[in-house]
């Protein structure tokens, strides 16, 4: 069998996908056993993410949108 530069190159191709999706599969897996985890993400289910309190940001308004204060729009 002749190994020529196009079956090296789909040869790395291959085990670069297989790579990836093993990697995945397995972040995929630990997610699952987090568990208490602090730093678990919220896929988990683990239901911390509704006993944390976030605290409010203050809006800054640049430009406030309102009706007119005369009530009704002017007609052209």
């Amino acid at each position: 069998m002749v190994f020529d530069w196009q079956t090296i190159a789909v040869a790395l191709i291959v085990a670069g996908a297989f790579f990836y999706v093993a990697r995945r599969g397995l972040a995929r897996l630990r997610s699952f056993r987090a568990g208490s985890k602090a730093e678990a993400g919220c896929e988990t289910g683990c239901g911390k993410c509704g006993e944390e309190v976030i605290p409010a940001r203050s809006a800054n308004v640049l430009i406030q949108i309102s009706p007119p204060k005369g009530g009704r729009r002017k007609s052209a």
